[in-house]
């Protein structure tokens, strides 16, 4: 071969080992590219696809064309994307169970291996809605323990919410916006139990409270053995709701079952103790059983004094109680009053004064007074006034003449009470009073008079109650000067020092 091909051939050579020197790279794997691919496959084994699809990217970018990264790569987006399919339908399950927190963190997996998935970002605005909804809730002061399961249902927020004001509906009587409320819960929450309680409460007080509307209507028209029925049937499902014992107490005393109606009222006190209510109808049922004590007894409250039933009715009851002490009773009054009669008819001065007509009245006079009033007896009064013509009784005549208006009358028999020195301070000022009223200028005089005689030394004599009653209302309807530096006002001090007023 001619040195000249010899040569040629040698350059050849060397040009194809350098070319070959130099491709080797492009066409095999280096080595860190290999590193990185066989960290990827360690990720990838152990089913971190995150990491596993970073390695393999930075295999990738050092090795872009070597066929194992690139099957490695399809094999690695293909799981990638079976990952995510499969933690969308979990996310989507936990969803529908009301699981916020584990769908919020399996979403939060969906990003992190594919970070613009529009899915995962999506729900993640609906937990996100959600979540402001629960706040809201809670700001309301709803709130749901997390041991319930449903801390983040809203739907169950909701539902406590009408439950909360259901309750309330309930507690002001309000039957009818609580159903409404309950109504809302259960489309919702239609096994909710406390919602299904509520209503069948609400539905059995409806159903009572047809009961209770039937037996009040049949009291009110006097149908007691039926307001009884339908009260026994209250009380056998309700005993707890006293107020029906008192409607068949009531009931029973209209039909005279006393002893019933002693027991209805008996349970009714010994949760209510209403004294003022229970009182009046126990005495009505002992006094039906005869037990006179005991009706006499709840006739009045020892706590506060007021007598609940008439003066005629007590005394009825205390003579039927004990008959031998009232019949001796009898007997020493009508002896008194013989005695008054037998000692007034003695009286010379007296039969001068009083026909054994007039001794009638006066009579009748002192026992209505006893048990009224003066006014109830004024016509005998004034008879037996003029009749008599002692100081007191025309003090009395006087003053009840003028509280019922009778301003001239009074004046003539005031006039006649001035001699007695017990009487004479309020005299005057009554006097004085009525001719302030007609308008005298004289009236000074007569409260001057009133105030020399209350600063003198007499004696206050006999100043019965029934006396100071009419007086105080005379001081409340007519006195209207109580200035210590006139004499009417000084005269009213000391005529209410005397009444008591």
């Amino acid at each position: 071969m001619p040195e000249k091909a010899r040569h040629k051939a040698k350059l050849l050579l060397l040009i194809t080992l350098l070319t070959a020197v130099f491709c080797l790279p492009a066409f095999s794997i280096t080595p860190q590219a290999r590193e990185y691919l066989r960290k990827a496959r360690v990720y990838f084994a152990a089913g971190n696809l995150n990491m596993a699809r970073d390695y393999m990217q930075r295999a990738a970018a050092i090795s872009p064309s070597d066929n194992e990264i690139k099957l490695f790569k399809e094999e690695l987006e293909r799981n990638i994307e079976e990952r995510v399919l499969t933690l969308r339908k979990q996310a989507d399950f936990f969803l529908n169970s009301k699981n916020i927190p584990e769908a919020t963190r399996i979403l939060g997996e969906v990003l992190a291996i594919s970070s613009d998935d529009g899915y995962a970002k999506d729900r993640l605005k609906e937990i996100a809605q959600i979540n402001k909804q629960i706040e809201q809730y809670k700001n309301q002061g709803v709130v749901i323990q997390n041991s319930t399961g449903h801390a983040h249902n809203p739907d169950m927020y909701s539902a406590v919410s009408y439950m909360s004001r259901a309750n309330g509906f309930m507690a002001q009587g309000d039957r009818l916006n609580a159903m409404l409320m309950v109504e809302n819960v259960l489309k919702r929450e239609p096994a909710y139990k406390p919602a299904l309680e509520l209503k069948e409460r609400i539905l059995n007080i409806n159903k009572l409270q047809e009961v209770v509307e039937k037996a009040k209507t049949a009291f009110l028209e006097g149908r007691m053995r039926e307001t009884v029925q339908g009260l026994d049937v209250l009380i056998s499902q309700n005993p707890e709701i006293y107020e029906y014992y008192l409607l068949r107490a009531k009931a029973s005393l209209s039909l005279q079952n006393f002893s019933d109606a002693e027991k209805d009222l008996r349970q009714y006190f010994k949760h209510k103790p209403e004294h003022d209510v229970i009182f009046p109808l126990l005495s009505d049922a002992f006094y039906g059983q005869k037990n006179y004590r005991l009706a006499g007894a709840f006739a009045r409250n020892p706590q506060t004094g007021i007598y609940y039933k008439s003066f005629y009715y007590r005394l009825k009851c205390h003579a039927l109680a004990f008959p031998i002490h009232s019949v001796a009773l009898a007997i020493i009054i009508g002896l008194i009053s013989f005695t008054l009669y037998y000692t007034w008819t003695l009286s010379e001065d007296l039969l001068q004064r009083l026909s054994t007509g007039s001794l009638w009245l006066a009579l009748r006079c002192v026992i209505t007074i006893s048990l009224n009033s003066p006014i109830e007896c004024l016509g005998n009064l004034v008879i037996v006034a003029r009749e008599l013509n002692v100081p007191w009784i025309n003090y009395l005549t006087g003053i009840t003449l003028f509280k019922i208006g009778q301003i001239e009358g009074a004046q003539r028999f005031l006039t006649y009470s001035f001699s007695n020195a017990a009487l004479r301070m309020r005299a005057y000022y009554f006097f004085g009073l009525t001719r302030k009223l007609l308008k005298h200028r004289m009236c000074e005089i007569d409260f001057e008079e009133s105030v020399l005689s209350g600063l003198g030394k007499s004696s206050r004599g006999w100043h019965p109650n029934f006396i100071k009653q009419i007086e105080r209302e005379l001081l409340i309807s007519y006195s209207k000067e109580r200035s210590d530096e006139t004499f009417e006002g000084m005269a009213f001090k000391l005529v209410e020092d005397q009444v008591g007023a």
